[in-house]
């Protein structure tokens, strides 16, 4: 499991351990390998190790107990990719060792959809550069939509490839960082034009994912519109309540 990015290598385990569990290699209540037999078996740092069982625990796929190790709560659900999010780190990090294919540039106006979809001010000039993120061998997981302020469009070029969040590129060339996230999801339908990009069945069930990525001033950095065909990705996350008390 030689990579070159520590930080999909972690990802890459959670997916192939959580396989073996989806197709019966380890039952509901067997024991996983210990960390260090998983090292080995991977040819991965036991820090890679860790990260990869703490997603699979976070999802309640695994239950990690001292003295006892690590036992197989459930199967879960057959996805082609899963995602733990609880933070704007999370948010970012997930498309790590996806390379971005650029599939086409175009200039656009936000009109009345996109001020209601992404909450741009209609009028306003943009790129709009569309693509896939893919792994190797396995079909895209995301065809995304990107709208970067035609004043900050000339880096777009340079998307192409990239294998970490273009939000996080893009805050970088503006000597910038991503300090806020607005997003809403939703579940539509693939059009015929999404589904020869994304190799998926034209009219099938996806989920969409639509997000403004703001500066540490409030600017926008990027807009997105995200889709995710079904079976080939879950999102999961934690949320724990709050007991402190107001001061």
């Amino acid at each position: 499991m030689a990579q070159s990015n520590a930080g999909s290598q972690y990802k890459l385990l959670a997916q192939t351990l959580l396989r073996q569990i989806t197709d019966g290699t380890y039952l509901p209540d067997a024991l996983l390998p210990t960390e260090l037999e998983l090292c080995r078996q991977f040819s991965v740092s036991r820090i890679t190790v860790r990260a990869a069982l703490s997603t699979l625990q976070a999802r309640g796929v695994i239950n990690r107990k001292a003295g006892v190790g690590t036992r197989v709560q459930a199967a879960p659900p057959r996805a082609g990719f899963m995602h733990v999010g609880n933070s704007i780190d999370y948010i970012l990090q997930f498309t790590r060792g996806l390379a971005f294919h650029t599939i086409e540039v175009s200039e656009v106006v936000a009109d009345a959809v996109l001020e209601d979809q992404l909450g741009l001010s209609a009028g306003q000039a943009f790129v709009r550069v569309t693509g896939v993120r893919r792994s190797a061998s396995d079909p895209p997981t995301v065809l995304s939509q990107h709208y970067v302020p035609a004043l900050h469009a000339g880096v777009v070029e340079a998307m192409d490839g990239y294998e970490a969040s273009l939000a996080e590129f893009l805050a970088e060339r503006r000597g910038d960082t991503v300090n806020e996230v607005w997003q809403a999801m939703d579940a539509t339908r693939l059009s015929a034009r999404a589904a020869r990009w994304l190799e998926a069945r034209s009219g099938s069930a996806c989920l969409r994912s639509m997000r403004r990525y703001l500066g540490r001033g409030g600017d926008l950095l990027v807009a997105s519109i995200s889709l995710y065909p079904e079976g080939r990705y879950v999102f999961h996350s934690r949320i724990r309540r709050d007991h402190r008390q107001p001061p």
